[in-house]
């Protein structure tokens, strides 16, 4: 398996704007893009870049789903780390191989990129997303 860098950090918010107006005022982050229920899911995203990563805001939008849910129990804050690997299949594959839970690949909400998702139990406590870009 090969890992090629942190892609982005998602972080859940009660208020994406709110959100996106504190880390510009706070750090001069600004979206160049956003997105409405993309997919169909029942959130929106603000993406902020920072070099060749980014942040990515997430409000929910419908009372379920995952960050709903996080926010419910947890309140703000971070969600999950996104890191990219060189092939999809290959890295669940070789993790699945050391009994690892990994889902199975789906597509992004960012184009051109699928992702899989590893269980929390097998990272500390910590989402992290495999995300492969083309």
């Amino acid at each position: 398996m090969k890992v090629k860098k942190l892609d982005h950090v998602i972080i859940a918010t009660e208020d994406l704007q709110n959100a996106i107006e504190l880390w510009d005022r706070n750090v001069g982050l600004k979206p160049d893009t956003s997105l409405d229920h993309p997919l169909g899911a029942g959130f929106k995203a603000a993406r902020l870049p920072i070099g060749d990563a980014f942040l990515e805001l997430v409000q929910p939008e419908q009372p379920e789903g995952r960050f709903y849910e996080q926010v419910k129990e947890r309140g703000e804050g971070l969600f999950s780390i996104s890191v990219e690997v060189d092939d999809l299949d290959e890295a669940v594959a070789y993790l699945r191989g050391k009994d690892i839970k990994v889902s199975e690949p789906e597509a992004s909400i960012w184009p051109g990129a699928r992702l899989a998702r590893i269980n929390h139990e097998y990272t500390h406590g910590v989402s992290i997303q495999l995300i492969e870009r083309r």
